[in-house]
């Protein structure tokens, strides 16, 4: 079983209701959404994704992948925080 990695932006079940009798979502109300979601399909890492916004309602559609945003990074040879990864042997 796969783990996919999924991104995208939301806006939760209360807030909906806000914008609804509003008429515009206020940035302040998007919520960002990025989890890795073990799934035997992309189609069930979706609907696993939808289950877990509780109600809320996807503002535009979910980026899937299998490698996460970290593994990207690395690829790409984006530098990294000093002392954070880097872990070497200490010479006496």
């Amino acid at each position: 079983m796969p783990a996919y990695w999924i991104e995208g932006v939301y806006i939760t079940a209360d807030r909906l209701k806000k914008a609804k009798r509003s008429g515009k979502i206020a940035e302040a109300d998007k919520e960002l959404f990025a989890r890795s979601i073990w799934a035997d399909t992309p189609r069930e890492a979706l609907r696993l994704a939808d289950e877990a916004l509780q109600g809320g309602k996807w503002l535009e559609k979910p980026r899937l992948s299998l490698t996460t945003e970290e593994q990207r990074m690395r690829q790409q040879g984006a530098p990294e925080l000093p002392g954070l990864f880097s872990l070497g042997k200490k010479k006496k």
